[in-house]
């Protein structure tokens, strides 16, 4: 069923910064940000998709990321935020 899991629980990602017209699920604030992979949530419908109402066929795997508040905002460390993300939106760390 679709693809495979690409990024590791534990594992810090970037959400990449594309910009897009149409409907997408990425908070514009996430875009270009780095946080941290916390779970793997499977396969789902693209909900992109659904919003246009076009063919919903190729599932893809959503992750559940952390961000921290420092990283977005400043502030208190300990606070943070969680987004649930497609794998197409994220990419890995470029050392």
């Amino acid at each position: 069923m679709g693809k495979k899991q690409g990024f590791l629980n534990g594992q810090f990602v970037r959400v990449k910064s594309l910009w897009s017209a149409e409907h997408h699920r990425v908070p514009h604030y996430l875009k270009g940000k780095i946080g941290q992979v916390i779970s793997c949530l499977g396969h789902v419908e693209n909900p992109e998709m659904r919003a246009y109402f076009k063919d919903n066929r190729d599932p893809y795997i959503l992750y559940r990321v952390r961000f921290t508040h420092a990283h977005l905002w400043g502030g208190n460390k300990m606070d943070e935020i969680f987004a649930d993300l497609a794998g197409k939106w994220l990419s890995e760390l470029e050392e």
